[in-house]
């Protein structure tokens, strides 16, 4: 007689917020939770509240997860290295115990953690798969920042915390395959390269309103310098073209920063309550981001919208992009790629057919992935 397979049960830990999707990370792990969800998987979430909680946030969030536990932030002190963060600076080990005794209560199949820098409620977890979705580098990224004449901001650490951070999972996540490989030389854990790209709306919804973008051109994005460095980059290198022809919108969690004067006087659009009110203001998305690590979410996302995309070669890492309006070589090359755009018939009906194209790619490439994942996290799965 054919026994019946009971469904995995994960927890899903996480110093952010899951819902409202509005920025990057976010974004990840909403859709993560999704696609599990949509095989079969049992998804708990444990949010350690560092990002604070609104009442609204709370009830999309129990609505969202099959359970919702919350655990209170506590103060980060002092860094606990010099000149960098010590692995478990941001993970206190009271959200540690707390995880434990949710796997002794509930025996999860598996415990997924968001960051390496939360990796520390790994260490009490017994029986189960123990994951790390990493979302990013954090080994020397204070490095990589000041080598790009950014302030390091948010967490970073040493590539020694990191690795120490990585050994402590069974299976560790990486967002690009392009990470994937420096992670491998991080630590000698497996490593399963899970992508991003929210289902392509194109294919369900219906085609753009009677209603007009309100400019040809426009940026989403959230407060961190790189994109505020993205931002100034394009705002010069407009001016140095002398383009006034080419209008753009800016929108995001950017437009709270108060050191962001912009001469090229873009439009500005806020608040916005989801995506899909920038993604209907404009024609065109553009990303000049130049640097940074992980994925691009902001590309991804724009592609699931439908929107063509002009943008840098980094704002397509780890993405498989042929069309030269996604290998700028700088915010110069994006401007000039904007001309194009708005002089030439051809070359929009081109760039809209291979950023969909790329959208349909990459939505294949990330079902296959979290196939593999949700196989993985299974009884037995983890092997």
């Amino acid at each position: 007689m054919t026994g019946v397979c009971r469904p995995a049960r994960v927890l899903v830990v996480s110093p952010v917020a899951s819902h409202p999707a509005e920025q990057g990370n976010s974004t990840r792990i909403q859709a993560l939770g999704e696609a599990l969800m949509a095989r079969g998987l049992v998804c708990e979430f444990l949010y350690y509240t560092a990002e604070g909680l609104t009442p609204a946030q709370r009830a999309a969030m129990a609505g969202f997860w099959h359970a919702l536990h919350l655990h209170p932030a506590e103060p980060v002190g002092e860094p606990g290295l010099p000149g960098a963060w010590g692995l478990d600076d941001w993970c206190p080990p009271s959200l540690a115990e707390r995880v434990a005794a949710l796997q002794r209560a509930g025996r999860y199949d598996a415990v997924l953690v968001n960051y390496v820098w939360m990796s520390r409620v790994l260490e009490g977890v017994a029986g189960a798969l123990r994951v790390v979705d990493t979302h990013d580098l954090f080994g020397d990224r204070h490095l990589i920042a000041r080598a790009q004449g950014l302030d390091p901001s948010w967490f970073f650490t040493t590539r020694e915390e990191e690795a120490r951070g990585l050994d402590r999972a069974d299976l560790v996540l990486a967002i690009q395959e392009e990470e994937a490989a420096a992670l491998r030389e991080r630590t000698a854990r497996p490593v399963l390269t899970l992508g991003h790209m929210p289902e392509p709306r194109f294919l369900t919804e219906p085609g753009a309103a009677a209603a007009a973008p309100r400019a040809m051109f426009g940026y989403l994005g959230s407060a961190n310098p790189w994109n505020a460095a993205s931002v100034r980059a394009l705002d010069a290198a407009l001016l140095a073209a002398g383009a006034p022809d080419l209008p753009w919108l800016l929108a995001g969690r950017i437009l709270g920063r108060r050191d962001l004067a912009l001469a090229s006087a873009p439009l500005l659009l806020d608040p916005v309550p989801e995506p899909g009110v920038f993604y209907r203001a404009v024609d065109c998305v553009l990303n000049p981001m130049t640097g940074g690590t992980g994925l691009k979410v902001k590309t991804v996302e724009a592609l699931a919208h439908g929107r063509p995309v002009l943008g840098t070669r980094d704002a397509f890492a780890g993405l498989p992009a042929e069309h030269p309006g996604h290998a700028a070589a700088d915010a110069a090359a994006v401007v000039a790629l904007m001309r194009e755009y708005a002089g030439s018939d051809a070359f929009r009906r081109e760039l809209r057919r291979a950023s969909r194209l790329l959208a349909l790619r990459t939505a294949a490439e990330v079902a296959a992935q979290a196939d593999a994942l949700a196989a993985r996290l299974s009884p037995g799965g983890g092997a």
